[in-house]
């Protein structure tokens, strides 16, 4: 209890014995805080009349501020006990789409279980955005490819393979298999990543140089222009998973793909929410990767 609250509750209860009574102080330490807060002052804050202790006249913005101060105290001692400890906790997410449809919810549907005060938000959106957003520390950590954050902190979780993916009237979708050297020269869908991460750099490493005609923002747009004839694109298998598009998928002979998993900032020591988070996902992948042997 700071000399604040003692102030506020005379003010309140307009009485000594009162205030002392209900914060289990002495009346003596009451009238010294009053005292002590009336000198720094320089001039009385309260008179004694009938009514017990009233304020001075003009003084009561004096109590506002007061007021003010106390909010915001109470309000930073609740912003830290957020920030150590489990039973309050607040974690920021972020996650590209894939993964935020078919892993996350059970992650978080469990864990939630586990620690049901610990609350969360969540951003869906690119690699190069999530990565930004977690170094300028407006995220707790992301979940991401290794290919996207080689300098970061990073967890793996499982394997994505990445597919081709193809109009059901294409020619390719008469092959049972395809190999990368087919996408060549090809109509191509860019999906939301461009070809700044995994499909590029497979491109640059085998001199693919398909036709691309369009490049859209978000995955599920490219798989609708895909289905209607557009062209060709290359997406992870997690996200084609139960997708509602009329497409061919195919494997690559050469069977490329990505490691998915979940990045921290470098320099920023995580919350103790967040650590128990990531101890969780760690064991989480444990069985994941169990599950698919």
């Amino acid at each position: 209890m700071n000399k604040y609250e003692i102030i506020l509750s005379v003010c309140d209860t307009h009485s000594i014995s009162k205030t002392a009574a209900s914060l289990n102080y002495t009346q003596s330490a009451i009238s010294q805080a009053i005292k002590n807060f009336e000198k720094e002052l320089g001039f009385p804050l309260f008179k004694r009349s009938k009514h017990g202790m009233d304020l001075m006249p003009n003084t009561e913005d004096i109590i506002e501020s007061l007021k003010i101060i106390c909010r915001e105290k109470n309000k930073i001692s609740q912003i830290a006990l957020n920030l150590t400890s489990l039973d309050s906790g607040y974690i920021r997410i972020g996650t590209i789409q894939s993964i935020s449809y078919h892993w996350l919810p059970d992650i978080l549907k469990h864990f939630s279980g586990l620690y049901p005060n610990i609350r969360f938000e969540m951003t869906v959106d690119g690699f190069h955005p999530l990565k930004e957003k977690l170094q300028a520390g407006r995220l707790d950590c992301i979940f991401v490819s290794r290919y996207s954050v080689p300098d970061l902190p990073f967890i793996p979780m499982g394997s994505d393979e990445l597919m081709l993916v193809t109009p059901k009237s294409h020619p390719l979708a008469e092959k049972i298999a395809v190999s990368l050297s087919d996408v060549n020269n090809e109509n191509f869908v860019l999906s939301s990543d461009g070809l700044d991460y995994e499909t590029g750099s497979i491109f640059k490493l085998n001199a693919i140089k398909p036709k691309i005609q369009y490049r859209l923002n978000e995955d599920f747009a490219t798989l609708k222009m895909v289905e209607k004839g557009f062209g060709i694109t290359i997406l992870p298998r997690l996200l084609l998973y139960h997708a509602p598009f009329d497409v061919c998928t195919r494997s690559f002979t050469e069977h490329y793909s990505r490691m998915l998993g979940v990045a921290c900032p470098k320099d920023t020591p995580p919350t103790p929410a967040t650590v128990k988070f990531l101890d969780y996902v760690k064991e989480w992948s444990r069985h994941l990767n169990q599950d698919s042997r």
